[in-house]
């Protein structure tokens, strides 16, 4: 049985609550009995569901957006450094060259090329760069392309994982939140400092129970579906 099956199953079972003695029964692949207050117990399965779906959808997803012939590596760079100048320029720049030239690199370029521009599509909508209508629906989407493992980018990893403290475009959601996180500071960035911050924070945050399942799912995405 396949490690996603046995996660599904983890979470399918998860079924018994004795509330006189606060545990709450988790069985499946490890057997996981976790010895807590139900309540806190009810909101770490929550979180933990939603993690176990993004790991669903990451491993399934072949990147169909991306799968298209690779233009030079030196032509999408040029552009790229372009399209993310006018994004810096301020709020009196046009920003449909911009956008227009970094879809075309997400769908057209090389893999890192293409992770950059999802990136920067992302922080474009996020934040209204150089006068982009911000969607934030859509900056989620962008991020979780380029950090999943058609991008692998740490800087997005880093993003989604702020998406997912801050609930922009997406659920608040913890776990998911650390485990992003925690990924993006595997691959040394300019955005480095900013995770440590971050991972720091949400330490803070989440219970022993939470963090420990936390680290777990960093090790199993890491090794299994992000190669």
């Amino acid at each position: 049985m396949t490690f996603i099956a046995h996660m599904e199953i983890a979470v399918r079972n998860t079924c018994k609550t004795d509330p006189e003695h606060h545990i709450i029964m988790v069985s499946g692949s490890r057997n996981l009995t976790i010895y807590k207050n139900a309540r806190q117990g009810l909101f770490m399965l929550k979180q933990f569901k939603s993690a176990v779906s993004l790991v669903v959808l990451l491993a399934t997803v072949t990147g169909p957006v991306w799968a298209t012939t690779p233009v030079s590596g030196a032509v999408a760079q040029g552009q790229l450094s372009e399209a993310i100048q006018i994004l810096h320029s301020g709020q009196g720049a046009n920003p449909a060259k911009a956008i227009n030239a970094l879809q075309r690199i997400a769908s057209q370029g090389d893999r890192q090329a293409r992770a950059e521009a999802m990136l920067w599509l992302g922080r474009a909508y996020r934040d209204g760069l150089a006068g982009t209508g911000k969607d934030i629906g859509m900056a989620f989407e962008y991020f979780q392309q380029a950090a999943g493992r058609e991008g692998l980018n740490p800087e997005a990893q880093y993003e989604l994982g702020r998406a997912y403290l801050k609930g922009e475009g997406t659920d608040r959601n913890l776990i998911a939140a650390y485990m992003w996180t925690e990924l993006s500071l595997q691959t040394p960035s300019k955005i480095s400092a900013s995770a440590e911050a971050q991972k720091a924070r949400l330490v803070t945050m989440l219970n022993t129970v939470q963090l420990e399942k936390a680290r777990q799912l960093v090790e199993q995405l890491a090794t299994l579906y992000l190669q």
